[in-house]
């Protein structure tokens, strides 16, 4: 029995002997725990972890309906810029329309859109909010370029100051084929919607600006064929629609048609205004509670402008404007300081309840035949007309 025993201890002294052993050898050196079995090699001590990878282009967007939507983070308090960007860069790459669903998207900078069709899921429902007062505009550029079905709207604004163009809420820069539609602009610390550098056949179309710094819509610079039809424009710091050409552009802004808009509301200058231009067409137009006259067609050296030929101004109706306690403008206004002014024709308005005269012609260039028929001309504080220059033509207008 103690010989039993005795083999039973030695058996187990030596397991036990075993086992320590086995610990010493497989015990890591340095005190760390062991690595997991695995075929990966440990990084060296050198290596360092790599930075979180950019959001790959699945997580930037997706094809649906052959058209790109941007999957940018609507609705948190993050910039959506860079996404957009990539955005508007692969939709151009491609040749497919961008759009943007519901949702509000910030951003910090300009957003360029260069020969993109870029479309929101409504003007209630997609908001684009530029969080720098001073560099916050969306620009159309290159051919084909179009904004439609959302809001563009500044967190806050700045005054006009030099009026640089980065302040605008839209800026149309040689674009061709562009078109704006069912946008709405809510405050810029300049222009809501600029068209320039020779942009041409454009449209510009049911759109709501309001409360911008400087005009609703200007076109300038050369621009020619543009349509701007049925758009309500309100509260604007200057012009509500204006085209305009001054001596320095490289040509004239012309072949522009105004048609079935409704502007003014408070605007602090005139409704509608041609400052140096050729063939245009102002139509259909309701003005009223301007600040300066409703309709301005001239030529000015006060600010170096072109000068102004064949503009047809009918069927509109202008009501109660001039409303500034310092201006003596009618609720229509022909003048020129300098240059020629000619071939300007007004037929079919309806003018009444001016706040200073119903109609005037004045200025010291040269005014040109001027002709009014068939206009109703009602309730005017001073006179109906006040012609001081031109060789005016009058034909079958009530109320002159």
């Amino acid at each position: 029995m103690e010989r039993i025993r005795k083999k039973r201890y030695a058996l187990g002294s030596g397991i036990a002997l075993l086992a320590v052993l086995a610990v010493v050898l497989l015990w890591p050196r340095g005190g760390e725990k062991g690595a997991e079995p695995d075929d990966t090699p440990a990084p060296s001590s050198s290596q360092e972890a790599s930075p979180s990878a950019e959001p790959s282009e699945e997580t930037r967007w997706t094809i649906e309906d052959g058209a790109l939507l941007c999957l940018a983070g609507a609705d948190d308090s993050d910039d959506d810029l860079e996404t957009l960007e990539a955005c508007t860069q692969k939709a151009k790459e491609d040749g497919l329309q961008l759009r943007l669903s519901a949702g509000e998207y910030r951003i910090d900078d300009l957003w360029v859109i260069d020969g993109v069709q870029v479309q929101g899921a409504g003007a209630d429902k997609t908001v684009i909010v530029s969080t720098d007062p001073k560099r916050g505009s969306i620009d159309l550029e290159g051919s084909g370029p179009s904004l439609s079905d959302l809001s563009h709207v500044y967190e806050k604004t700045v005054k006009r100051g030099n009026g640089e163009n980065a302040k605008n809420s839209i800026t149309v820069r040689n674009a061709n084929g562009f078109r704006i539609e069912n946008v709405h602009v809510d405050k810029a610390s300049t222009a809501g919607i600029l068209v320039q550098e020779s942009s041409e056949d454009g449209v510009i179309a049911n759109n709501l600006i309001e409360n911008t710094g400087a005009d609703g819509i200007h076109i300038t610079d050369g621009s020619s064929r543009i349509r701007i039809e049925n758009n309500k424009v309100s509260g604007t710091g200057d012009d509500a629609i204006a085209v305009v050409s001054y001596l320095k552009d490289r040509s004239v802004t012309n072949d522009v048609t105004i048609v079935g808009n409704d502007v003014g509301y408070d605007s602090k200058a005139r409704g509608i205004s041609v400052v140096g231009g050729e063939d245009v067409a102002i139509e259909g137009n309701k003005i009223q509670r301007t600040e300066m006259a409703g309709i301005y067609i001239s030529v000015e050296k006060e600010w170096e402008t072109a000068d102004t030929k064949n503009v047809t101004v009918e069927k509109n109706t202008i009501e109660h404007t001039g409303m500034r306690k310092d201006s003596d403008h009618p609720n229509i206004l022909v003048y020129a300081s300098q240059g020629k002014l000619d071939d300007i024709t007004f037929d079919a308005n309806t003018i009444k309840n001016a706040v200073n005269d119903g109609i005037g012609v004045w200025g010291d260039g040269d005014l040109g035949n001027i002709y009014f028929s068939n206009n109703v001309l009602s309730d005017s504080s001073k006179a109906p007309t006040n012609f001081k220059g031109g060789n005016i033509h009058l034909d079958g207008n009530t109320g002159f």
